[in-house]
């Protein structure tokens, strides 16, 4: 092998071992939805994709293991450590986000996970729709923190670059209803036989993760990015090519 060659492996070889890959980002979010006379609210949180891509949403609500008190393995759990349990039986919804909430910006919807996953709205397919929702498998193990592993939602988004809103709701929010601001007549449900549950309100928690990219919440918005190289990535590239120029002079 001659010495330009083997100097070229030599930097290659250097690049596979040097350079690590971008580091995965986890955004974590949390809320709570309110009953009222109409029925309950609804958030909503507007998603700004800089680029096309893919994140996991996660999310914990209902916190107990069973909608019965008397059903094998029940059990309750303080999901956000608040010191109180809440029954939010969660449902999310992906809009596209014009400003207005308007129901032909209805894209598609996730309730529990590996059950009303994924709907997609206004004739949409998952050939047609800019965004893509692929649950999780339900099991009856809480693998991702959840407690009541049939009702909170946990999948996978593939999305191109725009602007969303990811609209957190108690079961069921009708594009309608999202238009009209309200769950009409709708009301948080404690499991059977529970007693004295607090039935005002529910609170929620969302992670977001991704490989590849990086998220930063302000308010209500969370902007999606791609997850910048390191600093130190882009100085070793400058090194390798001024050695590759080096060898090169060497040879001729």
């Amino acid at each position: 092998m001659n010495l330009f060659l083997k100097s070229l492996g030599i930097v290659g070889f250097a690049s596979c071992v040097c350079v690590a890959p971008a580091q995965a980002n986890t955004l974590t979010v949390s809320g709570t939805l309110f009953k009222n006379a109409s029925g309950t609210t609804f958030d909503t949180w507007n998603i700004n994709l800089l680029t096309a891509g893919s994140f996991t949403v996660d999310l914990k609500a209902y916190e107990a293991s069973q909608s019965n008190i008397a059903t094998a393995g029940y059990y309750t759990a303080d999901i956000n450590g608040d010191g109180e349990l809440t029954w939010l039986d969660p449902d999310t919804y992906l809009y596209k986000n014009d400003g207005h909430l308007d129901a032909a910006d209805a894209l598609v919807r996730c309730d529990d996970t590996a059950n009303n996953c994924a709907v997609y709205q206004n004739g949409l397919t998952a050939a047609t729709s800019p965004v893509v929702v692929t649950t999780h498998q339900q099991s009856e193990v809480f693998v991702d923190g959840s407690i009541h592993f049939r009702r909170d939602p946990w999948y996978d988004v593939n999305a191109a670059a725009g602007n969303y809103s990811l609209l957190i709701a108690d079961y069921r929010l009708d594009p309608a209803e999202a238009a009209a601001g309200i769950n009409q007549n709708d009301s948080f449900s404690a499991p059977s036989n529970f007693v004295n549950p607090i039935l005002d309100h529910g609170d929620y928690q969302i992670k977001l993760s991704s490989d590849s990219l990086n998220f930063a919440v302000s308010g209500n918005t969370i902007t999606v990015s791609q997850v910048p190289l390191p600093g130190a990535v882009w100085l070793f590239g400058s090194a390798m090519l001024g050695l590759l120029a080096t060898v090169r002079r060497k040879f001729a």
